[in-house]
C-alpha cells in the first residue's frame, strides 16, 4: 500500500405609440406609428429582445481567503518542496483548489509568492519558534484559513483527509474524510481523477464548517497576528513598563487582544480589529506605532494581509 501522507510516495477549494390610430393586425407583434415626414404609417417591431443588462462580477468579499497545503511530515521537508516534487500531492492540492475556485474563494498558492520562504524564516527568527510551516505560510500569504490534506492510496481505492484551520490562531475549524473505492487504475492520470472525486465529496461538508466559523468570527473583528521584536536597550523595569503600555494600548485600540508570548525580547499577540475603523494591516500597524510614540521607536519589518512584523527600539 502506498501512502498519501507527506512522504516521497504521496504527500497529500455566477415604445409607446402615443397618438397613433389603432390598426387591426394579427396578434400584436407589430405596432403602426405615424411617420413624422409623410403622415404614413411605419411599422416597428416590439418583439425584439431588449438589450441584456451588463453582467456584474460576483462578489466574494464576504468569503475567507484559503490556502491549501500538504500535512506536516516532520521530516524536514517543506510543504512547497512536497508539492513541487510529488505529482500526487500536487494533484490533491489542485483538486481542492479547483473546488474552492469554482465557489469564488480567493485561493492563495504556495507557489504564488517568491518571498514566502524569507517571510516564514523571518517570523521564525523573531519569535524564536519552530512552528508548523502551514500556519506560517498561511499568514505570510495572507490567508484567513488553511486546509491541510493527507490520505492513502491502495489498489482500487483512495481515501483523503482534510483539516481546516484559522490562520491567526491555528485553531482547528473542522475535519472531513472521503473515499473513492471505485478507482479503476493505478497510473497517475487515473489516481489524479480519483483524488478529484474524493475531494469533491469531502469539501462541501468542510466548506459549511468554514463558513460557520467565518461568519461568527467576523462579529468579533478581523484577526491579525502581531509580532514585536524588542531590540532596544531596556532594563528590567523599563521592559515591565513597556509590556504594560503595549498591553493596555492594544486593549484600548482594538476589540479584543490575545497575548500568546510576552518576553524581554518578543511580544506575540492576536488582535481583533474593527474592520470599519481598521481596513487593513497598514492601518493596524499605524495605530500600534502611534500608541508607542514616546515609549520606543518602531520599525516595520514586514506586513502581509494577516501578519505584522515589527521592531521596537
Amino acid at each position: 500500500m502506498r501512502h498519501l501522507a507527506i512522504t516521497a510516495a504521496f504527500p497529500i477549494i455566477l415604445a409607446a405609440c402615443a397618438g397613433a390610430p389603432e390598426v387591426e393586425t394579427e396578434p400584436a407583434t407589430d405596432t403602426a406609428t405615424p411617420s413624422a415626414s409623410s403622415g404614413t404609417l411605419s411599422v416597428t417591431d416590439e418583439t425584439a429582445a431588449p438589450p441584456e443588462p451588463a453582467k456584474q462580477l460576483p462578489d466574494n468579499s464576504s468569503l475567507p481567503s484559503i490556502l491549501v497545503t500538504p500535512a506536516q511530515n516532520g521530516k524536514g521537508i517543506s510543504e512547497l518542496q512536497v508539492v513541487q516534487n510529488n505529482p500526487m500531492a500536487r494533484a490533491m492540492m489542485e483538486a481542492v483548489n479547483d473546488y474552492l475556485t469554482k465557489k469564488l474563494y480567493d485561493v492563495k498558492s504556495l507557489e504564488g509568492d517568491a518571498n514566502l520562504n524569507s517571510v516564514v524564516q523571518m517570523q521564525n527568527d523573531i519569535a524564536e519558534t519552530d512552528e508548523d510551516l502551514s500556519y506560517l505560510a498561511s499568514l505570510a500569504l495572507g490567508a484567513d484559513v488553511y486546509i491541510k490534506f493527507s490520505g492513502n492510496v491502495k489498489p482500487g481505492a483512495i481515501s483523503v483527509d482534510l483539516n481546516a484551520y484559522e490562520s491567526s490562531t491555528a485553531r482547528l475549524l473542522g475535519s472531513e474524510s472521503a473515499m473513492d473505492d471505485d478507482c479503476g487504475g493505478n497510473d497517475q492520470t487515473a489516481i489524479a481523477e480519483c483524488l478529484h472525486k474524493a475531494a469533491r465529496r469531502a469539501m462541501p461538508l468542510l466548506e459549511k464548517k468554514i463558513k460557520a466559523y467565518w461568519q461568527k468570527d467576523l462579529e468579533q473583528g478581523v484577526q491579525y497576528k502581531v509580532i514585536m521584536n524588542i531590540k532596544g536597550e531596556f532594563d528590567e523595569e523599563e521592559i515591565e513598563d513597556l509590556h504594560d503600555d503595549i498591553a493596555s494600548g492594544l486593549k484600548k485600540a482594538f476589540k479584543r487582544v490575545n497575548v500568546n508570548v510576552m518576553t524581554a525580547k518578543t511580544i506575540d499577540a492576536i488582535i481583533y480589529a474593527d474592520g470599519n475603523e481598521f481596513p487593513d494591516s497598514q492601518s493596524v500597524y499605524s495605530a500600534i506605532r502611534g500608541m508607542l510614540k514616546g515609549k520606543g521607536q518602531t520599525k516595520k519589518i514586514n506586513l502581509t494581509r494577516k501578519l505584522i512584523l515589527m521592531d521596537i527600539e
